[in-house]
């Protein structure tokens, strides 16, 4: 074997161990990217554990984080309910079961915020339409804004 052949499979392996000790779950993902990190809290929480929507965070950018929910001003949050709670279908909005229920989620949603804020380097918190649980359950998100895609 020629140096530089040597040398690229030394170079090349060192390069692995590199890769697989970076995605290994050092002392709870201490080393692991910080979404990857707040995911995991997110998933380890056992009052959100309770709830049949599962929020994420989605980026975690100068303090502010990013999290998923099921409903925005374009997605009604009746229709939302009813995906979570098929019993709820058919009720009128000002049925108690549908406002227990639209208040269940935004007690879930409080508690997420508080669960965020409570990471030392966790400032603000943004909402963002999950327009892939959406999807799974067969409700018509709408497009993004045209004028957005221009500014990403």
């Amino acid at each position: 074997m020629d140096r530089f052949t040597r040398n690229a499979v030394i170079g090349s392996g060192v390069l692995v161990v590199v890769l697989i000790l970076s995605v290994l779950p050092w002392g709870g993902m201490a080393f692991g990217p910080r979404i990857w990190q707040l995911n995991a809290i997110l998933e380890r929480d056992p009052v959100l554990a309770e709830y049949p929507y599962d929020f994420k965070a989605l980026l975690f950018l100068d303090g502010i984080v990013t999290l998923t929910r099921p409903y925005d001003n374009a997605v009604p949050v009746n229709e939302v309910l009813v995906a979570i709670d098929p019993t709820l279908a058919g009720k009128p909005a000002d049925d108690p079961a549908v406002a227990a229920a639209r208040e269940r989620l935004q007690r879930y949603e409080m508690h997420a915020i508080g669960v965020m804020l409570a990471e030392p380097d966790v400032r603000s918190i943004v909402w963002s339409l999950d327009r892939a649980w959406l999807n799974g359950r067969g409700i018509a998100a709408p497009n993004p804004d045209p004028a957005l895609r221009g500014s990403m």
